[in-house]
């Protein structure tokens, strides 16, 4: 008995595991995303039709995991994906190779790479925001000579790069 309710809970999970396999297509179209991959995906609606089968595939998968998680890990991802839209194929294949020479780290030189980062990332979040530069304004000539600097006497006043052409 319990080698039959074995036998029909695995035919039943195979079942199921099939007709998801057959729902997914293996290279779709944006057009045949549901809503909610397209949202998620929208960063790179542009590149979606020029990605190969596996690509795809991995997108999809993420589009999986993203409802779990947090916000600001949601976040990040959207902004990764639109930096990574935005990039060159030749600044897109130096990306990858620097993740794959990344990869082959030995796994503390990895870690230390990522405590790095995050130091750095903290230290950029606490910054607050520089002002826009200012440019200095443009030096005004006294109205009379003897409203100048050099007029009072006590020291000659240095030419400035403008008026030394």
């Amino acid at each position: 008995m319990a080698k039959a309710l074995l036998g029909i809970a695995l035919a039943l999970c195979l079942g199921v595991s099939v007709a998801n396999a057959q729902s997914v297509k293996p290279n779709p179209s944006w057009g045949q995303l549901t809503v909610e991959q397209q949202h998620i995906l929208a960063p790179i609606q542009g590149e979606w039709d020029g990605l190969d089968a596996l690509g795809k595939r991995k997108w999809i998968g993420i589009t999986r995991r993203y409802p779990k998680m947090k916000p600001e890990e949601q976040e990040r991802l959207q902004l990764r994906m639109q930096e990574w839209a935005t990039l060159t194929p030749d600044q897109r294949r130096a990306a990858r190779e620097k993740y794959k020479e990344f990869e082959q780290l030995p796994t503390k030189e990895r870690q230390a790479i990522r405590d790095k980062w995050d130091r750095y990332t903290q230290e950029l979040a606490q910054k607050p925001a520089a002002a826009p530069a200012q440019e200095p304004a443009p030096a005004q000539e006294p109205e009379h000579p003897s409203d100048s600097p050099a007029a009072e006497g006590s020291q000659p006043v240095a030419a400035s790069p403008e008026t030394q052409q």
